[in-house]
């Protein structure tokens, strides 16, 4: 008797649950989730994708939905959704595009690519490749395939569908893979999209999700508005991991960095039924106040309030030429590069003149330095030969140099030389030290200098994050500050590091990865694809020619 109701207490129980994790069927009416008449809805075009150079032999229906209040005459707004339409989201927005509560809107519905072989049957789906990376891909897939394509298009009406540029009037959205996907297109490019729903988001070990936590509140705060959708039993498969726990740490990581963000828990699992239901809140919030522009927060990050100012921030500098060298710091606070045969010069008002000329197979080395073949100069005259596969150089205090080469340098006396297969080098400001890259792995190595100029006691010792999904390629240069801090470019933007090797915080600009910088008095200057930006800092950069710098050590903590 007693084994059979303790099965029976069993059996309450299991039922019990089930029943706190039944759907509230009931869900209070929202008027924006009645279809309107026929003559009142927006139209839904439709084309297919198979010509992707970015997902290649990838094949994928679009959908396009255009309001009836669309005009030709002005550029509209924009929402992307991964997966199709979600949410019944063309009723909710003839809806609330006609109530006033949204602007006028062209839905852009995305499916997942396919590849098929030659009798139609599929061979790969790249749903996970495509959504759950963490690289900027599908950012580049929308911005350069997609979205030309659904500019230009026709309505029935013959109008001529015309899309904003600006992030502040657009929109993206995904449920599941395709809600960390909706995040990641923003948080890479928060220059194409300002406003992100996501629901059930995938934010787990997958392909590099569980990081973001982490990352958000390391990173700068972006220019970005975010609703988050999850129930408190979701998950799809526990392997990767518990996809509420995920989503709260997400959301507490926006709190920190202070983010403009929104949450909706649940008694759901994974599934889009809530999405759906909370979709009329959520447009409503995401375009509350527009057309005033989604602002950037303030992180409770101790590094970043170190190290930046409140009320400044990155500033573009016009550029004659195409920057083919890495930058350089000056003693001016200036910054120096490289175009082909002609040298620049860059100030931080944003001035920028061609101040020299580089001979016939020269490289420039650093302000003032150049190199040719296995030979250094400084100003025009040979300091150094024997620096076979010269990578970079820093000119140290009291006449020295430091070399990052193959070679053995002849001038042994004040050229110092450390060996390492990467062209990016740093030198701690009491010159006690130096870092060098490491081909294709996440660390820095950090070498001890002694006195003689011996290196010592090489390792791994800065660890890069990365959301690239592959292999982390060379960093670009670096440099320090003179509190000690490590300043790296990379794709993820400018990382810093404190002594222990722990990046600590994350500069990130809109226009994508950081190839290269300078850091010059407190002007920090940093090259991203073809176009240059400076920033003036709290801190000040660190020059090794200016002299040796003691600072005060962070400890071991």
């Amino acid at each position: 008797m007693k084994q059979v109701l303790s099965i029976l207490f069993v059996l309450y129980l299991a039922l019990s649950t089930y029943a706190q994790q039944a759907y509230n069927v009931r869900a209070p009416f929202d008027p924006a989730t009645v279809k309107m008449e026929e003559s009142f809805r927006g139209e839904v075009l439709k084309f297919m994708l198979n010509d992707s150079q970015i997902y290649p032999g990838t094949e994928r229906e679009v959908l396009v939905y255009v309001p009836q209040q669309y005009k030709s005459n002005a550029p509209a707004c924009l929402l992307v959704c991964m997966d199709g339409i979600l949410y019944d989201a063309t009723t909710v927005m003839d809806n609330l595009i006609a109530s006033g509560e949204m602007p006028v809107t062209i839905g852009v519905f995305i499916q997942p690519g396919v590849v098929y072989d030659e009798e139609g049957a599929v061979v790969r789906y790249n749903r996970c490749k495509e959504f759950d990376s963490t690289d900027d891909n599908l950012a580049t897939f929308i911005e350069k395939e997609v979205l030309p394509k659904v500019e230009g298009m026709q309505t029935e009406s013959g109008k001529t569908i015309a899309l904003s540029k600006d992030a502040n009037d657009r929109a993206i959205t995904g449920a599941s893979s395709g809600g960390i996907a909706a995040f990641s297109v923003a948080w890479n490019r928060p220059d194409l999209f300002s406003r992100v729903y996501t629901t059930v988001g995938t934010f787990v070990a997958m392909r590099g999700g569980h990081e973001y936590p982490a990352i958000v509140r390391k990173t700068e705060p972006k220019p970005l508005r975010i609703y988050m959708q999850d129930g408190w039993y979701d998950v799809w498969n526990p392997i990767f991991g518990e996809w509420f726990e995920y989503n709260m740490l997400m959301e507490s990581a926006f709190n920190f960095a202070g983010y403009e963000v929104f949450h909706k828990w649940d008694r759901g699992n994974h599934s889009i039924k809530y999405g759906t239901l909370a979709f009329p809140d959520a447009m409503r919030w995401l375009w509350k106040g527009y057309p005033a522009r989604v602002q950037k927060g303030w992180s409770n990050n101790g590094m970043l309030q170190d190290i930046l100012l409140e009320n400044e921030d990155w500033h573009e500098i016009p550029l004659p030429a195409i920057v083919e060298s890495d930058l350089f710091a000056a003693a001016d606070s200036s910054a120096v590069f490289a175009s082909g045969t002609s040298i620049y010069k860059v100030s931080p008002a944003g001035a920028c003149a061609r101040v020299g000329e580089l001979k016939t197979g020269e490289r420039l080395m650093g302000a003032g330095l150049t190199a040719r073949g296995s030979s250094l100069y400084k100003d025009g005259a040979k300091v150094a030969d024997g620096l076979s596969g010269l990578e970079a150089v820093q000119a140290l205090s009291d006449g020295k140099y430091l070399a990052l080469c193959d070679g053995k340098a002849k001038s042994r006396g004040h050229v110092w030389v450390v060996n390492a297969g990467c062209r990016a080098l740093a030198v701690a400001p009491d010159e006690h030290f130096c870092v060098t890259g490491e081909d294709k792995t996440h660390h820095l190595i950090s070498t001890i200098i002694d006195n003689q100029g011996k290196m010592l006691y090489s390792e791994p010792y800065y660890y890069l994050h990365d959301l690239s999904n592959g292999v982390l390629q060379p960093a670009g240069n670096m440099a320090f500050d003179t509190k000690g801090n490590l300043y790296v470019a990379t794709e993820m933007g400018v990382q810093v590091a404190d002594h222990n090797g722990r990046v600590r915080a994350i500069l990130s600009l809109p226009a994508g990865r950081v190839e290269s910088l300078a850091f010059s008095g407190n002007y920090l200057y940093v090259v991203c694809g073809d176009r240059l930006f400076v920033r003036k800092m709290k801190v000040e950069g660190h020059l090794p020619v200016k002299g040796k710098v003691t600072y005060k050590s962070q400890g071991q903590g």
